[in-house]
C-alpha cells in the first residue's frame, strides 16, 4: 500500500483560501466576508453526536434548537422521537463581534437547558464561549465552537 504524503504547507506570503461555513466557495485570510454569499467569518459551529448533527450558524436571527417545526426548523427532524427535547427549548444567537449567547424561552423547558453543567435560567441570554457544551434535557449535548469575525480565524 503507498501512504499519501501530506500537502506540503505554501510558500510564505502565499495566501491559502478557506471555505466559506454558508456556501463552501473560498474565502482568502484578509477577508472578513465571502465574496460570494456575503456572510461574516463569523460563525458558531454545534456538533452533537446522538443524533448526529452539525449544526453552522452566523450573526443575525436566532438558531432555534427544539422539536416544532415551525419554530425550530433546522433541528425539528433531527430531534423527532426525542421526547426529553422540548418542542421550543433554546435559541443560540451569535454577534458580528463573535461572541454568542443561549437562551431558554421565557416558558421554561421541562428538562432544562445546561452549559458545561449548570442549568440556565429560562428567559436569560447565557453567553457561550468557544469549547463549552451545550445540553438539551440530559441526553442531547453540543460541543460549541466559535469562529470570531478576523481575518483567518474560521
Amino acid at each position: 500500500m503507498v501512504r499519501a504524503e501530506p500537502p506540503a504547507p505554501p510558500p510564505a506570503g502565499v495566501e491559502v483560501s478557506a471555505p466559506c461555513w454558508n456556501c463552501r466557495k473560498p474565502v482568502a485570510p484578509r477577508d472578513t466576508r465571502c465574496a460570494s454569499c456575503g456572510r461574516a467569518r463569523t460563525h458558531a459551529l454545534l456538533v452533537c453526536t446522538e443524533p448526529c448533527l452539525e449544526l453552522r450558524h452566523g450573526p443575525g436571527p436566532p438558531l432555534r434548537l427544539g422539536r416544532h417545526p415551525d419554530w425550530a426548523p433546522r433541528t425539528a427532524a433531527a430531534f423527532d422521537g426525542w421526547n426529553k427535547v422540548s418542542r421550543r427549548h433554546a435559541s443560540i444567537t451569535v454577534e458580528p463581534d463573535g461572541t454568542a449567547w443561549v437562551e431558554e424561552p421565557e416558558e421554561g423547558t421541562r428538562n432544562g437547558t445546561y452549559l458545561n453543567g449548570a442549568r440556565i435560567a429560562a428567559g436569560v441570554r447565557t453567553p457561550v464561549r468557544d469549547g463549552d457544551q451545550l445540553r438539551l434535557g440530559l441526553r442531547v449535548s453540543f460541543a460549541v465552537r466559535l469562529y470570531g469575525p478576523g481575518p483567518g480565524t474560521g
